[in-house]
């Protein structure tokens, strides 16, 4: 079975258990569309539109996973902020603290801290603020940067993680179900075991420390990554294994239904996740922009006639 057959699985699911329930009930299918129709027995129309209402939910709830993001959807925008990471690695660090895969340094970050030497000779307001705001925090700002989309990076690819799990274990309870199905009149209690993965798929990340830029300041970043990617993770819950049983056509769509309704809301779980790691994050960083983007420079507010005095260009050479 595959996920690109699902609304076909359900399709066959609503069949098979409609096909169990009116044998159960003493009634007989129609007969296909342009055959003759059998002669009703008493009630038995009844009881075949009463079958057909009982299980006309089931492409429906299929439907909402087969319109699922699809994993692939990822990989273009993961491939950018990989990029973005490859850009900012000074050297300094250049250790993804979330997979901890390691990026060859930037050789041109190092022209910033080669600019100081051209401009020595430069005084004046403007001279001074460049030194102390630009030259200075650079290698802090450049290695919060590099931490920030890190962090972003891995956020992304758990995302990406829930739904190929997601993917897996809404196929799995399609296959599940089919089986289950086939084999009611088999001797024997029916019953079986369905372990949701998707619970496992985002693994939170100890605080990703980031470098202090102004007073001091020690940040961190919460982070989650997929469990699958990452190294340094803390234990991520173990997919729970939940037991199903069905006699009945009724019975192992109902656990059908249970089933689906646990996957929703353990993908919901991840998610939060996710999204908790993620609003951290957009907090720790608008709390202290100043580490992640330099200051305003002073040359910004200089104008036609003041710009080469010493409030700005001062006396350069």
């Amino acid at each position: 079975m595959s996920f690109d057959n699902l609304m076909q699985h359900a399709y066959e699911i609503q069949q098979q258990a409609t096909l169990k329930a009116l044998t159960e009930s003493g009634a007989r299918p129609a007969a296909p569309a342009g055959e003759p129709q059998l002669a009703p027995w008493h009630g038995e129309q009844e009881t075949r539109q009463r079958v057909e209402q009982m299980f006309g939910d089931i492409p429906e709830l299929f439907q909402a996973f087969a319109e699922m993001p699809d994993p692939a959807a990822f990989d273009s925008r993961l491939n950018e902020l990989r990029r973005s990471i490859e850009e900012l690695s000074s050297g300094w660090m250049s250790k993804d603290p979330v997979s901890e895969d390691i990026y060859p340094a930037n050789p041109r970050l190092d022209e910033m801290l080669d600019a100081e030497s051209h401009i020595e000779s430069w005084t004046g307001r403007a001279a001074m603020e460049f030194k102390s705001n630009f030259i200075s925090p650079f290698p802090s700002v450049v290695y919060n940067q590099f931490m920030g989309i890190a962090v972003l990076r891995a956020a992304l690819d758990a995302e990406r993680e829930i739904w190929v799990r997601a993917r897996d274990d809404i196929d799995k309870i399609a296959h599940d179900t089919i089986t289950a199905l086939d084999r009611m009149d088999d001797c024997g209690k029916n019953e079986w075991v369905m372990t949701f993965t998707v619970v496992s798929s985002v693994a939170a990340v100890a605080g990703v420390a980031l470098a202090p830029v102004s007073f001091g300041l020690s940040l961190g970043l919460t982070a989650v990554g997929a469990s699958s990617q990452v190294a340094a993770a803390g234990v991520p819950d173990d997919p729970p294994a939940v037991r199903f049983q069905g006699e009945t056509a009724p019975a192992v769509v109902d656990s059908m239904r249970d089933a689906i309704r646990l996957l929703h809301g353990y993908i919901g779980e991840q998610e939060q996740k996710i999204a908790h790691a993620l609003t951290s994050c957009c907090q720790a960083v608008a709390q202290q922009r100043d580490s992640f983007v330099a200051k305003r420079p002073a040359l910004a507010d200089a104008t036609q006639s003041d710009v080469t005095g010493p409030l700005f260009m001062g006396y350069s050479t």
